[in-house]
């Protein structure tokens, strides 16, 4: 997921949030206006987290 400019305001946008399976970022934050986007969640990652936690019961 890449944003460049805010949806609100057309200012550059901010890693808010990185992935914590691939450390790619999927939330982004405005410091203009303080828009925040909906955090991607990556379908491969949540795959990879689900069966980590099946593993561990």
């Amino acid at each position: 997921m890449k944003q460049d400019s805010c949806r609100r305001c057309g200012h550059e946008l901010e890693v808010n949030t990185k992935c914590k399976i691939c450390n790619e970022a999927n939330q982004f934050f405005c410091h203009e206006c303080g828009y925040l986007t909906e955090e991607q969640i990556h379908f491969k990652c949540m795959m990879i987290n689900m069966d980590n936690s099946l593993l561990s019961n």
